[in-house]
Order: C-alpha cells, then structure tokens, then sequence
C-alpha cells in the first residue's frame, strides 16, 4: 500500500522565493532592523506585506544565507570593541543624552543592521555616559487620563503641529494612527498654521493609504478649519453610511494623546539635536540669519536635510518595539509597524474607508499641489540642486551640514566674502 499522502508533491509553499529575490532579501533586511528575529513572525509579516507564503523554516533558512543574525547569535562574534564602536556612533548624534538603553539598541539594528545584546548596551553606556542615566530621570506633570479601547487600525487619525523647530525656521506637521501609534505621514512644512497646507498634507495620507478613517482628530487651531470641511465633505460624498459617527473631532492638545505622545518622543530622539547643530552654525558664524543670500540657501538645504532624517527618524520609530503591558487594550509588545501590518495579533481590524485615488489627487493639485511645501523657489531650488550634485556629496548630515553649506555658497552666488 502506498502511504505517500502527498504524491503530487505539491505544497502551499512550492513558490517560495530564493533569498537573491530582492524585494525578499529587502523585507528581511527591514524587518531584521527591526530588531524582530522570530521567524513564524517573519513568515506572517512576509505575508501580509508583501503576499509572500514562506514557512518558518524557510524564513529561517533565507536569513541565514542573508547573514541576519540575532543578538544571541551575533554575541559570540562580536567583540565589545565593535560593539562600543556601535554604541558610540549613536550617542554622537545624541547631545543632549537623552536616548536610553533600548533606544540605543534599536537604533544600532536600524542604522547598522547589526543586533547587539540590551545588556551589552547597558554596560557600554553606564561605563562611558553615566550622567545620561541621571539626566532622563522622569519630571513630567502628569495628566489624568483614561484607558482607550482601539478598534483597529484607521479607526482614528491623531494629526497635530510640532513647533519646537519654529525657533530654526522648519515646523513639522505629521499624522499618526490612534490604535497602533504608528506614523501615517510626517512633513518639513513652510508653516503648521496654513490651512491649505494642513489639507494638502491629510491628503497626501489618504492617497498612500488609498482611504479615509473612521475619525479623524485635531486640535482647534484656525488652521484646522479647512480640513475640517474637507474631512466631512468626503465623508458625506463617499461613505455617507457612516452618518452616526463624526468625521472629525477636535481636541485640545493635551487630550490628543496619540500625537502629543509622538511629540516627545520625536523631540527627545531628534527635535532637540537638529536645534543644537542648527544654532551652533550661528554660534560659530558660519550662517548670517540676516543675509538674505544665505537665509535663502538655508531655506533649501536645511529643509532637504531635515525631511531626510525626519522620515529616518519616523522609520525608526514605526520599526521599534513597543514596551509588553499586560494591562493595555489594543496593542503592545510589538513594534508599530508589526501592529499595523497584522491588527488581527491584538483583536484589531481594518477599519479604512475606500476612496478614489484620483479624486484625492485632482484636490492636491486644486489646492496648489507639491509647491505648497517648497521653502524656496523653484528656480532657486533648481540652482542649488545642481551647486550640491557638483560637491559630490556622500551623505548630507547634521555634523557635516554646515561644511556643505558654506561650499555651495559661492557655488550658487558667485564669489563674494562669505563666513
């Protein structure tokens, strides 16, 4: 009697793809940043990204030949010189030191794509910034708050302004959803209190998620006014079944706790280190605020510079995982991007509002379309672009930002006497 049960020799995985596949090989690599190494994990998250059906074994076979290690692998090889090096290089782009133990661990896997153990992390920063331990001390007023019961993912969107970077010039603007805190959208914005802006930038989530929200939250700034009747106005057009449930709400800014938590954070992490470098430019006299040739050009190259690391910064965060609270409805004990990607893991579900992409895009460009964002003109913009191609540079960053500029200014004014 034949016993094979399968004598077709087909299974559910028989297309699975070989690690040189590149948008596998990039998914892993994105979620080995992460700092997520379960492979049944990595085989649902494969999944429901990109439609990818790999078992776990498979998984765990592909990043091997990838070289993605975890930290208790990577331990036995990496020497704790690497590894001060590693944990070094990120404490330089923290001044004010105000970045902790697993912040630091997760931003070495993101940046270096290398996992080092919390503890080893631990022992390196207490031995070389024990004053940082000290310093982030926790001194906040606490507010009174209740416990929210998310329902899924685009459920809510929490969106609000950021003007602790007003003080440079370059206010932020960003969206974030309420049930995993995973940021939707984030922009370096001429001005946050312009409501055309303010709509242009809504949009701008709803044609990359292709859809509304259940309810959409701001504070009650004037500049909301005009995405306040936008919002509504899709609502009632497009999915007027939802009659019983408000489009928008507004709430003050201490009770929008989504985005206000996202505010700490952000500043904590990146905010404040992009003020220091900024101001140490004026301090040191490489940029006149008053010049108008170098306002100009600073306008273009700090905007460039500062979306750069701000959707670094954001990518960072969506990738990081979040604290377990046993306690906690909706998600927690996984990162924002793993929430979003699989609502079903903490009882959520997708709760988007269909929309049609080209309506959305026929109102970006009726508002005044990507120019609404730009710092400069763009001929300006067209002429720095070509000076700052011609300098050849690797990698524009906040310790180098100034050193370009002061390169591209005769490169884009001609010679005359500069800092």
């Amino acid at each position: 009697m034949d016993h094979n049960r399968n004598p077709a020799g087909r299974n559910q995985y028989a297309a699975c793809p070989p690690a040189s596949d590149p948008v596998l090989a990039e998914a892993l690599r994105t979620y080995h940043r992460e700092l997520l190494s379960s492979n049944n994990k990595i085989a649902r998250r494969l999944k429901a990204d990109h439609g990818i059906e790999m078992h776990p074994n498979t998984v765990k076979k592909r990043r091997k030949e990838l070289g993605l290690s975890s930290s208790g692998k990577t331990a036995k090889t990496l020497s704790m010189g690497t590894a001060e090096q590693l944990v070094a290089r990120e404490l330089e782009d923290d001044p004010h030191q105000r970045l902790g133990i697993r912040t630091v661990q997760h931003r070495i896997a993101f940046n270096s794509g290398v996992h080092v153990r919390r503890d080893s992390v631990s022992e390196i920063m207490h031995t070389h910034v024990p004053e940082g331990f000290e310093k982030r001390m926790p001194t906040t007023t606490k507010i009174l708050r209740h416990p929210k019961h998310p329902i899924g993912i685009h459920e809510r969107w929490s969106a609000d302004g950021h003007d602790k970077l007003y003080s440079i010039g370059f206010p932020v603007w960003a969206v974030v959803d309420d049930a995993t805190s995973k940021w939707l959208g984030a922009w370096i914005v001429p001005s946050n209190r312009l409501g055309v802006i303010i709509a242009y930038c809504f949009l701008d989530v709803v044609e990359k998620f292709q859809g509304l929200p259940l309810q959409f939250t701001t504070d009650c700034g004037s500049e909301t006014t005009k995405v306040y009747g936008l919002v509504n106005a899709l609502r009632e057009n497009y999915h007027p079944e939802y009659q019983g449930l408000a489009p928008h709400v507004y709430l003050r800014s201490v009770h929008n706790i989504t985005i206000e938590r996202s505010w700490l954070r952000l500043r904590l992490d990146w905010g404040d280190t992009a003020v220091y470098f900024f101001n140490k430019g004026i301090e040191e006299g490489r940029y006149d605020d008053q010049d108008p040739d170098q306002h100009e050009l600073c306008q273009w190259l700090w905007s460039k510079l500062l979306r750069q690391e701000l959707q670094h910064v954001v990518d960072m965060r969506n990738s990081q995982r979040m604290r377990k609270d046993r306690t906690k409805f909706g998600p927690s004990g996984m990162s924002r991007n793993e929430a979003f990607s699989l609502p079903q893991d903490w009882g959520g579900r997708n709760c988007l509002l269909p929309i049609d992409v080209n309506i959305i895009r026929d109102l970006k460009q009726e508002l005044g379309g990507d120019q609404l964002l730009d710092f400069t003109s763009a001929e300006f913009s067209a002429r720095a672009q070509v000076a700052y191609d011609s300098l050849q540079i690797t990698k524009l960053t906040f310790q180098n930002a100034w050193d370009v500029f002061n390169a591209m200014l005769p490169l884009v004014f001609g010679e005359r006497q500069w800092p």
